[in-house]
């Protein structure tokens, strides 16, 4: 007689969970480019934590991580929540969304449908029951800061998640290349005219940049970022182009130029080895931009997906 195999079950995981979680998790991250396995207190803060830090603004209003059970053992979980996005911060708290964050699968893989089965559709009744209709997967902003260097999107590598997504129903939304430029030598930095003045606001671990003209009309931003890795081996220190925009009137005049070159020249001289950025690949002007200073792109896309649900 074939003996009976262990049926999988779905709970909520809670603090109590969080050794078995990384278990699941750590393996992941460890394998994943710019990504760091999390000690228990990063893990309670920014998986288990009802407002878990991010490195793009987020609107939460309820997380929750679903974990799949065998036997006794955490065999996959997803980590879901409702809320609204970086993108979508601008509607009102009555129209949240629900956020697919991430999904680990089964070393298994024989069991990786039925888990993924079972942790999609319960994570549907909680979106469900909260009012939502509208998901986003894996979207840049909703990351863990020790994934990614802090994007929150489903790499290339995890093919797996991609194809079970969409087969329950996940259409691809935005596609995104991951770039890199190895630091050491600084570049010149030429100032496109001379009524403009940059700004410097926060700190070395999160920077905020800002050109002004004439000290009056703001007609450039930038943001650049500590990657939480200092768990990854070996060590890296990482510096994460989170934003970089100009104003349409001020673009084809070098001002986005001198203020990556500024980034590039600071994130040298405080000691990080390489710099990060993700672009969309509907962003052509700013690829080539990256690649004119250096950077050049990696072997793998990030992607985030969306689906609405049908009663």
């Amino acid at each position: 007689m074939k003996p009976l195999e262990p049926e999988i079950s779905v709970r909520m995981l809670d603090e109590d969970d969080v050794d078995s979680l990384r278990e699941v998790l750590n393996p992941v991250l460890d394998a994943m480019p710019y990504s760091a396995p999390l000690d228990v207190q990063q893990a309670l803060d920014q998986v288990l934590g009802q407002e878990p830090p991010t490195v793009y603004p987020v609107r939460w209003r309820r997380n929750r991580c679903l974990g799949a059970w065998r036997g006794g053992r955490l065999i996959g979980f997803a980590d879901i929540a409702v809320g609204l996005d970086s993108d979508s911060r601008h509607l009102p708290d009555y129209q949240p969304l629900g956020l697919l964050r991430f999904l680990a699968l089964p070393a298994r893989t024989d069991l990786i449908e039925e888990t993924v089965g079972e942790l999609l559709a319960m994570a549907d009744d909680v979106w469900r029951r909260a009012g939502v209709a509208d998901i986003k997967a894996f979207h840049i902003s909703t990351g863990y800061p020790s994934f990614q260097a802090g994007a929150g999107l489903l790499p290339g590598e995890m093919d797996a998640q991609f194809r079970f997504l969409t087969a329950h129903g996940y259409q691809l939304a935005d596609r995104y290349y991951a770039l890199r430029r190895v630091l050491g030598d600084l570049m010149e930095e030429e100032v496109p005219l001379a009524d403009l003045s940059l700004v410097h606001r926060g700190d070395a671990a999160d920077r905020r940049y800002e050109i002004y003209h004439r000290r009056a009309e703001r007609i450039a931003t930038a943001r650049m970022v500590h990657a939480a890795l200092d768990g990854a081996e070996p060590p890296l220190r990482v510096a994460y182009v989170a934003d970089i925009q100009v104003e349409p009137s001020w673009r084809n005049r070098n001002v986005a130029r001198w203020l990556l070159r500024r980034m590039i020249n600071d994130a040298t001289l405080e000691g990080y080895q390489e710099m990060l950025a993700h672009l969309r690949v509907d962003q052509p002007i700013a690829m080539g931009l990256f690649t004119q200073q250096g950077f050049g792109e990696l072997d793998y896309r990030g992607y985030t997906l969306e689906k609405t649900l049908v009663d």
